[in-house]
Parts: C-alpha cells; structure tokens; sequence
C-alpha cells in the first residue's frame, strides 16, 4: 500500500494541512477546506500544492477506500489514482478529528462503471466529459497508437472501453515494479502514454488503474 504522510502547522483557527501519498502532495491547504460530504458523498477536494482544487469521491472495494473521479470533468481537471486501506483512513480521520467509523458507514460500495473511470480518465482529451459514454468516446478519439506488446491484447483492450463491466470479486492489487507494461499513445490531453494493462511473471494479465494497482481479467 502507498504511504500516506499529513502534518498540520500554523495557528489553530488558520490550521494548515499538508498531505501527501506516495511522496507526492495531494492537498496543501486550509485543514477544514479538505473534506466535504455536503452532496452526500464523502469528497476530498484536492488541489496537489496548486491553486486549482480537483474532487474526488470515496468508494469502498473489498477493504479498500477508492477515491473515485468526480464528475463532470473539465478540461483542467487533475486526477490521480488514490487507494487507502481501513488503517490508513483512520489514522487521517482520527488525526483530522473526525469519527472514522461513523464516516466509513456513508461510503458506498464502488460501481463498475466507477472503475472503469478510473481506468480510462488519463487517456481523455482536452473536451469536457460529462459521463461516462462522453469519456469512452474522448478515449477513443484520442488513442493514436498502440505499443507492439498491447497490438496483441487490441481486441481485449477495445472491448473494455466499448464494453459494460461486469464488477468482479477480486480484490484490487499492488503490480510489481518488474511486471510488464502495454502503453497506449495518447494525442492530447494531460498524458502522451497511457499504461492500460500489466502482466506478471505467470504471465497473468491486469487491468492498470493507475499507480501501480491493478485488477485482474
């Protein structure tokens, strides 16, 4: 699992909060400007050390929280893939002064279509995306190539952006620094290459959610 890091400072009624995952800040800013449930989901309101503020939401998968994008997405809408266990989420709750328990009764079980989101959100283009169909269609606008290794795996790649997802029991997973990537080229947008799948040693092929987690097929 990815290290989470967070440290407050300055004076308590102008709290500071500076959190970090994986080494790379995720929100810099006032503490209480950081979680919101005012729309009925939890949302953390990230901005990653800039001025803009990108949301996402929480979603439970196994005993993962998965911060899910939210949409609609505007062209600078930023977003990387973020994954606490149980025992992280309480520990930034509980340091936040916030009741871990009562907030983890809120979240929801995670959607097919969530992850597939997740999935297919660093290949958009520049163009809103309003939904989930208005987001498969930028994806394939804006595919240009594919590396030889995924030109094998086209069939499979293409019928997971066209394609309903059926939501599978399987637990997400961490990939290994060693497994095999397949890239596809992007055209525009915030990315040139987009890491679809990952493959192990035993030659077991995953879906790559981002940040090295993954899903089997």
């Amino acid at each position: 699992m990815k290290k989470l890091d967070f440290k407050t400072y300055g004076e308590f009624t102008n709290e500071l909060l500076n959190l970090k995952y994986d080494s790379q800040i995720i929100y810099e800013g006032y503490t209480d400007n950081l979680i919101t449930s005012a729309a009925g989901d939890l949302e953390l309101k990230l901005n990653y050390g800039m001025s803009n503020t990108s949301s996402v939401i929480a979603r439970k998968y196994g005993d993962h929280i998965v911060w899910i994008p939210k949409v609609p997405l505007d062209s600078d809408y930023r977003y990387e893939t973020i994954i606490f266990n149980s025992k992280q989420f309480a520990e930034l709750w509980t340091f936040l002064k916030y009741k871990a328990e009562d907030d983890l009764e809120t979240i929801k079980n995670i959607s097919a279509d969530e992850l597939k989101l997740m999935w297919m959100i660093r290949a958009r283009g520049t163009e809103r995306i309003d939904d989930i169909s208005s987001l498969i269609k930028s994806v394939k606008k804006n595919t240009i190539a594919l590396s030889t290794s995924l030109e094998r795996e086209e069939t499979i790649f293409y019928n997971l952006i066209e394609n309903q997802w059926e939501l599978k029991k399987d637990k997400i997973i961490e990939g290994q620094d060693y497994w095999k990537s397949f890239i596809s080229y992007l055209d525009k947008g915030v990315y040139e290459e987009w890491e679809v799948f990952k493959k192990d040693n035993k030659d077991n092929l995953y879906i790559h959610l981002g940040n090295g987690y993954c899903l089997p097929i």
